[in-house]
């Protein structure tokens, strides 16, 4: 567990020092550092951590663990074929070269997978990107203030922790149902959507400039926030809507607002009171600690997943097998000649005894290959079609190497399937374009590369991304022959 926690927002940091106790956090530091809006120049955060925590030594750095806003991180549900998670790492970094905007090498990235359907032949999983130069300059400000970055996390999964760990999350796993908690900050909303114990979606927003038109702001937020999930979600109804701020603020949210938003009972938490252990000083707000007492609760037992772009899921290594593969042979090939020696020598002194039983013995053999011809066709026909199976992932690697850059087309969807009758695959893309040479420029490639394009109809429509991305096509591509391959390269 970190000693020190920091939310790093855009213009100011919240640092935290204390311990988690049954009832919510203890703390024992609660301060705020103001910073140049969106800086690079973190001389006088340094000099402010210094200040905060002094007595640097080089032989021993205080660990820290940064909380990053949710307007400091891009969120993406992004939709895999039914791989088992030992994958879903190396599948999902494909498909986020063709999500993401910007290169794949300029983020840091992690993912949360979230439950599996039954009976949906696809998964889901939450992908959250924070810039690279953004962490690397948390990192080095951190070590110029002689501390050691030791978690990188993001607020809406330290949010659902501390409520859990407050108790305050049902279990119930209905999936048209949501529950959204809105933290009231006197700087920014931030609005995370919940299905028991899963982070869904999260969505920040303005705050408001006067106590009177806090429920006019909470509701606008609130209607953009469920618009945009509708997207990736579909329309959910909202089940509960949990306030969490002072009193002063989450009381000027009336009882009618819920009529607006299907009906959702209303639950007013003060963090002070239900998440928080102890005083807190009287220039901040309760509501500014609620991310980083979340965080605190990382080394405690909890069923929500997290998001940590120090230590993000990886696939599991592979095991070296050459070494053993060697030294396997070599003993297969021992154990071979010794096998072969002892059974010449006594195949030699039967025959010399015998040669009557030797026919007798052969003519044994003949019937039993004649009787297993038939189980011979059998086993070459499996292992034809065994020959048939296609590496998804070496034939996405090779069709991104076709695929032009996200400047030109992107791809908004994509989906695979293998014809049972010749194992031929087909991947099936949904993409859009700046233009249809651009179309027709990959089609050639295609083509070129030996895979097969089905006619297709563009479509001019403007993408939701961007404007800039006016034609819609959706392209059919057969992956080639295996056998072809194999006569081609002959």
């Amino acid at each position: 567990m970190a000693e020190i926690t920091i939310e790093w927002d855009r213009s100011r940091l919240v640092v935290a020092q204390g311990r988690v106790s049954e009832t919510g956090a203890d703390l024992s530091l609660l301060k705020v550092i103001e910073r140049p809006e969106d800086s690079g120049d973190t001389l006088s955060v340094v000099q402010a951590l210094q200040e905060l925590f002094p007595g640097k030594s080089d032989r021993r750095k205080l660990q820290a663990a940064v909380v990053f806003p949710r307007q400091l991180v891009t969120v993406h549900r992004i939709q895999l074929p039914q791989v088992p998670d030992a994958e879903i790492p190396e599948l999902l970094r494909l498909q986020a070269t063709m999500k993401l905007t910007v290169p794949v090498d300029s983020v840091c990235m992690d993912f949360t997978p979230l439950p599996i359907q039954a009976g949906s032949p696809t998964r889901d999983v939450l992908l959250v990107t924070v810039p690279g130069d953004q962490l690397a300059i948390v990192r080095r400000t951190l070590n110029d203030s002689g501390m050691e970055l030791v978690e990188a996390r993001v607020s809406a999964y330290c949010i659902a922790q501390a409520l859990e760990h407050a108790g305050l999350l049902r279990n119930e796993t209905d999936s048209e149902g949501v529950d959204i908690v809105a933290v009231m900050r006197r700087d920014f909303l931030e609005l995370t959507f919940l299905r028991g114990r899963t982070v869904l979606f999260s969505h920040s927003g303005s705050s408001w400039a006067s106590a009177d038109v806090i429920e006019r702001t909470l509701r606008s937020e609130l209607s953009r926030a469920r618009m945009s999930a509708a997207e990736t979600l579909g329309d959910q109804k909202i089940r509960r809507l949990m306030l969490i701020g002072s009193p002063e603020i989450t009381s000027q949210v009336t009882d009618q607002f819920a009529s607006r938003f299907d009906g959702a009972v209303i639950e007013r938490i003060d963090p002070a009171a239900s998440l928080i252990s102890g005083a807190i000083p009287k220039e901040n707000a309760a509501a500014d600690a609620v991310a980083v007492m979340g965080a605190m609760i990382s080394g405690s037992e909890s069923k929500i997943q997290i998001v940590d772009f120090i230590s993000p899921r990886k696939a599991p290594p592979k095991r070296d097998m050459r070494r053993i593969r060697i030294l396997g042979g070599m003993l297969a090939g021992v154990l071979l000649f010794g096998g072969i020696t002892m059974y010449r020598s006594n195949r030699v002194a039967a025959l010399t005894k015998s040669l009557a039983a030797v026919e007798s013995e052969n003519s044994e053999i003949r019937e039993a290959l004649e009787a297993g011809a038939r189980d011979l066709e059998f086993a070459g026909r499996i292992g034809n079609w065994v020959d048939r199976d296609i590496e998804w992932l070496d034939e996405f690697a090779r069709l991104r190497g076709l695929m032009p850059g996200t400047g030109r087309l992107f791809v908004d969807n994509f989906s695979m399937a293998t014809v049972p009758q010749n194992g031929v695959g087909i991947v099936r893309f949904e993409a859009w374009a700046k233009s249809e040479s651009d179309i027709n420029e990959l089609t050639r490639k295609l083509r070129d590369a030996g895979y097969g394009v089905k006619p297709f109809d563009t479509d001019l429509r403007p993408s939701a991304v961007s404007q800039e991305y006016q034609i819609r096509v959706q392209l059919e591509v057969v992956l080639p022959d295996p056998k072809q391959k194999e006569e081609t390269a002959s």
